[in-house]
């Protein structure tokens, strides 16, 4: 009986810990402060930040992510809606540094109100095309470490906060988190992790340019029904 606790006591020690340090999944800590230290240490020490990632665990990070990404892209909205809505809708000198141009303050409010829902079909989507990037660069199968860099680099989203230009260097920051998690959680060259960045670029765009094919195929055969009735 004793030989046997030894032997289990051995390899406890001996097993390698996959427990996360990333603040956001301490349980002993609030809500906020978890939040908080998490964002900080992403906009800061994301070396050291994604070095110490643990590989196991997807619902937390999807919640970490989903926050983040729905006022990200709320924020963004709404400085583009405080632009447009005095104005009724015309353009206006600051109108070359917003991201969404074009959309009137209707469908700007339409948008803010379904903002977790678009961010989390893009954290769906975007997960996705970045496990396989990895995955195309010699990095492990696994989804759940891809997925956990993933929602955990949207921790850039925070920085749409910042009025007007804030999405432009949120999209950056979110490609460069990705980047160093790439680079901490799987040991992948630098040269690896740009490949990977590349792909999954790559990838977003083909969708995009899918979505907007297929939209612009279903309007057309829509226009060309009606013509017949």
């Amino acid at each position: 009986m004793e030989l046997e606790e030894e032997w289990g006591a051995a390899a406890a020690v001996a097993e390698p810990d996959h427990r996360s340090s990333a603040p956001w999944e301490d349980p002993e800590l609030s809500s906020l402060t978890r939040l908080v230290r998490t964002l900080r240490e992403l906009l800061f020490r994301p070396g050291e930040f994604f070095e110490n990632l643990g590989r196991e665990g997807w619902a937390e990070p999807l919640a970490f992510a989903l926050i983040v990404s729905s006022l990200g892209l709320l924020s963004a909205l709404f400085w583009q809606f405080l632009v447009l809505a005095p104005t009724g809708g015309t353009p206006g000198d600051a109108a070359g540094l917003l991201p969404f141009r074009g959309l009137g303050p209707g469908l700007l409010l339409a948008m803010m109100a379904a903002s977790p829902v678009l961010a989390l079909a893009n954290l769906g989507v975007g997960g996705i095309c970045w496990w396989g990037s990895v995955a195309l660069v010699g990095a492990s199968r696994d989804f759940t470490p891809a997925w956990r860099i993933f929602c955990y680099a949207q921790g850039g989203m925070a920085l749409a906060l910042i009025p007007f230009f804030g999405m432009l260097v949120a999209g950056i920051w979110v490609l460069a988190l990705m980047y160093c998690g790439v680079k901490q959680v799987y040991g992948i060259s630098a040269g690896g992790s740009l490949v990977a960045l590349a792909i999954y670029l790559a990838l977003q765009v083909l969708l995009a340019m899918t979505l907007l094919l297929g939209l612009a195929g279903a309007l057309a055969f829509l226009g060309f029904l009606l013509l017949l009735g």
